[in-house]
Order: C-alpha cells, then sequence, then structure tokens
C-alpha cells in the first residue's frame, strides 16, 4: 500500500511509462534495440552520484556546512547571486549534474535553518548550471558528444561559445537581481542534527575520487563498490536513494528513440532546409523541449553537421520546459515539493524564451 501511495505522487514516471506502452502498440520494438537505446554509461554515472550523494545527506554534515554560510550572508539577494555563481563556475568543470548533487542538498540544508522559504534558488541554480556547463567541452553531456563530433580543441570550442555564455550568464544575473529581493535572512532556533562523521568523510571522498574517476571514463567499475560499501556498513542511505529518478531517466531514452523513428518525424526534419544554420539551431532548440537536450544533440547530429547552430540549441534548450535537461528534473526532484514544476516554469520559459532569441540573434552574427 505504502509503495502504490508513493507511485501515485509519481506523475512523471506514469506520464513515461504510460507513454512508452502507446508508442510500442503503434511501433513495436526488440529487446535489444530498447536496450541499445539507452545510454547505459549516464545512467550507470547517475546511479553512483545518487549514491554517494544521499550518502553526504544522510551524514548530516551539510547541516554544520550550512550554519557557518548563513553566519556570513545576510539577505536572501546576497545568498542567491552566492549559490548561483557557485553553481556555474563549479558547473563548468564538475558538469550540471554533479554540481546540483553540491548545491542542491547545500541549499535543503539551509532552508531548514531559516524562516525565509529560499526554495526557488533552486530554480536559479537548475538554470545556473545549465549556463555554466555551455562554456566548456565537458560541462554537460551533450557539449561532450559534439565537441567529439566537432573535432575542435577544448580551448576552440570556448571561445565559440564564449559570447553565448557571458549573454546567458548575464541575463540570468539580472533576472535574479530581479526576482531576488533584500530580505534580510531569519535563522530558525533548532537542535543541531548529529553528524556522522565517518560517513561524512567516505561520501566526500567517495564525492572527490568519483569527479577524477569519470574524467579518466573509469568511473563506472567503481559503482559496485560504492553499493557493496553502503550495503554493508551504511544500509539507510541506499534506503533514501532516489531510485524512481534512474527509471525516469531509462524511460526517457526509450521513449525518444521510438517516437524519432516514427516516419513523420523523419520526413518533417529532412523537409526542413537543414543547410540553413539558423533552421538547424531551431531544430535542436524545439527538439530539445521535447526530448531533453542530450537526445536533442544526438538527433539533430545525425542530419546536419552546422555543430555551432546545434550546441547553441541544444545548450539554450536545456531550459524552458523542465523535460529540455535532464539536471531540471534533478534539482526539482530533490526538492521534494508538489508546485516546484509550476514554479519552476514561472521562471524559466522566460529566461527560455530571452536568451533564445539573443542566441539566433547572435548565431546569425556569428556566422556573417
Amino acid at each position: 500500500m505504502a509503495f502504490l501511495k508513493h507511485l501515485k505522487d509519481e506523475k512523471l514516471f506514469l506520464i513515461l511509462v504510460f507513454l512508452a506502452f502507446f508508442l510500442l502498440v503503434v511501433k513495436p520494438q526488440s529487446i535489444s534495440s530498447l536496450s541499445n537505446s539507452v545510454d547505459w554509461n549516464t545512467i550507470i554515472t547517475l546511479t553512483g552520484l545518487l549514491i554517494i550523494s544521499t550518502g553526504i545527506k544522510v551524514s548530516n554534515m551539510l547541516d554544520k556546512i550550512s550554519r557557518r554560510a548563513l553566519s556570513r550572508v545576510k539577505t536572501e539577494k546576497g545568498l542567491s547571486f552566492f549559490m548561483i555563481i557557485l553553481s556555474v563556475v563549479l558547473a563548468m568543470f564538475l558538469t550540471n549534474d554533479i554540481t546540483l548533487f553540491i548545491v542542491v542538498p547545500l541549499t535543503l540544508s539551509l532552508q531548514s535553518f531559516l524562516k525565509n522559504d529560499i526554495k526557488k534558488i533552486i530554480i536559479f541554480e537548475a538554470l545556473a548550471v545549465n549556463v555554466g556547463s555551455t562554456l566548456t567541452p565537458i560541462g554537460n553531456p551533450q557539449n561532450l558528444l559534439l565537441w567529439h563530433l566537432w573535432g575542435i580543441s577544448f580551448l576552440e570550442f570556448m571561445s565559440q561559445l564564449l559570447l553565448l555564455e557571458v549573454i546567458m550568464m548575464a541575463v540570468l544575473i539580472a533576472f535574479s537581481a530581479i526576482v531576488f529581493k533584500k530580505h534580510e535572512l531569519k535563522m530558525v532556533k533548532r537542535k543541531q542534527s548529529h553528524v556522522d562523521r565517518n560517513l561524512s568523510i567516505f561520501s566526500f571522498a567517495f564525492l572527490t575520487s568519483y569527479v577524477v574517476l569519470l574524467e579518466l571514463h573509469v568511473a563506472k567499475f567503481t559503482v559496485v563498490l560504492f553499493f557493496i560499501f553502503y550495503l554493508l556498513f551504511y544500509r539507510k542511505v541506499l534506503k533514501e536513494v532516489d531510485w524512481f529518478l534512474l527509471i525516469i531517466f531509462i524511460l526517457m531514452f526509450v521513449d525518444v528513440h521510438i517516437f524519432s523513428q516514427f516516419g513523420f518525424v523523419i520526413k518533417t526534419v529532412r523537409a526542413m532546409n537543414l543547410h540553413n544554420s539558423s533552421h538547424v539551431f531551431l531544430l535542436s532548440l524545439a527538439f530539445s523541449q521535447i526530448a531533453s537536450n542530450v537526445p536533442a544533440a544526438i538527433f539533430a547530429s545525425k542530419f546536419s553537421k552546422a555543430y555551432l547552430a546545434i550546441t547553441y540549441g541544444v545548450n539554450i534548450g536545456g531550459n524552458g520546459f523542465v523535460i529540455g535537461s535532464l539536471a531540471n528534473i534533478i534539482a526539482l526532484r530533490m526538492t521534494k515539493r508538489k508546485r516546484i514544476y509550476m514554479d519552476f516554469h514561472r521562471y524559466s520559459l522566460i529566461y527560455f524564451v530571452i536568451t533564445a532569441f539573443m542566441g539566433y540573434i547572435l548565431l546569425k552574427l556569428f556566422l556573417k
């Protein structure tokens, strides 16, 4: 009964399951085809991050860090700027997903010490990691894919994306300055939680080593070791892991794979003039809104080699609807707040429209 009650709250999961069944009835697929459609490296990477970040959360070390942080920041605006800039910088090098597994739990811990409702900051952290990860080839999965296909150097990739990064960052800071006010942060008197130092030390050490191993492309071999460690010594951590998130990601890959095989989809794309970079940009932008930006990058690169236009489109397309980036889903699910998806779209859609327009103009100028 408890499981069924929890399942009713997993609306995105239920929608994706229903869509998968519907698509499979219309266009049947083999098990091997469905399995090959899933980016298992992404799933394995996410599994490791989920387990480790849950270990950090359960240790309560973030509570201690939060108390110290709040002694230095006095207003909501100041706190929002600090968390947004931190998110942008970390996402450039740690990837957008890893950054969220650091900043969102920290923000939730900060919230537990405040009367102010600061969960809105998490919405802007989701936008911020999408912005920060745009600049570098290793900032997000779609950039890594396109960088390899593009065949240019690390620094040249950054130089091609620098102007877009500056514009997206400027719009985000201006938007934040309007939304967040200089309200004083009011502390809640709360008994300090017990900190499990050993769990926190192990979990932070695992996170640090995992980031390094991800860069060396050998991290997937360590996920089983992490799982066994927590299973033997901290089983409570595994009970707290958001396993539904992994299933949601798998379903997204499957649904997009089936959808992209329909004849009308392929004909529609081929009917577009993809020799025009503006059209490629708009295709990448639009497909990100219905399938997320990583599948959009894969899809667009099958039809065009205008990699700059694709990169612009899928990075800007990470904002807008929540499905635009898997990072958005990660951030919002961590809040466990029912209205957070509605609140997210109040800000993300405005930000998306502004940056999409400016990105389109910049692309036109850039290619002249």
